[in-house]
């Protein structure tokens, strides 16, 4: 009777502990947490004011986001959904097949076409008021339009998401652009047929890789006319990239994809002060360029361009603000202006303003 009463004690005992482990360990754990949104403050019980009457609602709050190994569990449960369920944690990502990883916001373009008739049309006559102004200023436009990984990549989506329609927001509006004569280079078609030789995306990042954004580069060179060229093989493999899309189920976790890293042998050098690659702006200029000078209009898949362009042009100017700013093709000495812009954003370039 008494070592039944012993395995109690012991068994109640154990259950205290472990409830008590999160708030008790709050007085001497402490680790960053990695979240996309705002955590609140410590509570404080007494100001100048008087007492906080919410006070205990904030403490109640504030437990629950700092308790301690909050961010380690958060990532066990992630792990434990991704490995033995193939289920993200978050809805922002899809868990492809052979662990590709795909955007979320991308998966309304995948399914086929959500725009009008109309507003393509308002979009491509935007378009070709933006390349007469750029135009006026004496300066050569060029758009292009990166399609997101899942139109290159469809073999990777989860079957539950059927197959990847026939047309899409992208492709009309290319038909309309050819049809028009917008200057534009066919990145979607270009990837598609690139992948044949070689991978163009990352596997667990939103983004293209080194040598899907150099191929692209090269048409961009020459539907400019230029002779600059950028070789797609004799890269290195380097555990150096961050991917995005992983970092938003493990945020809490170090890990780094393999990347293609190309050594051309060009130099620049950044003009002001740069913190990093996600700047609004960014000024380069190369030791040995080939005596022109580009704007930029960006996305985050422009970070990829920045070495590349750099050492390629005397100058560049890469711009990230949205909406895209055209004040700066009067203000800013280039020879051509060119407008990059991911497919799930596209209707972004109805929205340009024109001085």
């Amino acid at each position: 009777m008494k070592r039944k009463n012993m395995g109690k004690w012991i068994y109640a005992i154990l259950f205290f502990v472990v409830c008590m482990i999160h708030s008790v360990g709050m007085l001497f754990y402490y680790s960053e947490l990695a979240e996309n949104r705002t955590l609140s403050e410590k509570p404080v019980f007494w100001a100048e004011e008087g007492w906080n009457r919410d006070y205990f609602q904030e403490l109640q709050t504030y437990v629950s986001e700092y308790f301690a190994f909050r961010s380690e569990l958060v990532a066990a449960d992630s792990m434990i959904k991704y490995k033995l369920f193939h289920t993200p944690s978050d809805d922002q990502v899809v868990i492809g097949k052979e662990d590709w990883l795909f955007f979320g916001e991308t998966l309304s373009d995948y399914a086929g076409v959500t725009m009008t008739d109309s507003e393509l049309d308002q979009i491509a006559s935007r378009m070709a008021e933006v390349c007469d102004y750029i135009e006026s200023q004496g300066k050569k436009p060029l758009f292009v339009i990166v399609p997101n990984k899942n139109q290159i990549y469809p073999e990777y989506m989860p079957m539950r998401f059927g197959n990847k329609a026939e047309q899409s927001n992208l492709t009309l509006l290319q038909e309309k652009l050819l049809q028009a004569g917008i200057p534009y280079v066919d990145a979607y078609h270009i990837l598609l047929e690139g992948k044949i030789e070689d991978e163009m995306y990352l596997h667990e990042d939103t983004h293209w890789n080194n040598t899907g954004a150099r191929l692209v580069l090269n048409e961009i060179y020459k539907v400019y006319g230029l002779t600059d060229r950028y070789e797609l093989t004799g890269y290195q493999v380097e555990e150096s990239h961050s991917p995005d899309l992983y970092a938003i189920l493990f945020p809490t976790v170090e890990h780094f994809e393999a990347q293609r890293i190309y050594k051309d042998g060009k130099s620049y050098r950044y003009i002001g002060r740069m913190h990093s690659v996600d700047d609004m702006k960014i000024r380069t200029a190369a030791e040995d360029g080939n005596g022109k000078s580009i704007l930029v209009y960006r996305d985050s898949f422009g970070r990829a361009m920045i070495p590349y362009m750099g050492g390629t042009f005397d100058n560049v100017t890469f711009n990230r603000s949205t909406p895209y700013d055209l004040s700066l093709v009067k203000d800013t000495e280039c020879d051509y202006v060119l407008i990059e812009i991911v497919e799930r954003n596209l209707a972004d370039l109805g929205q340009i303003q024109i001085p």
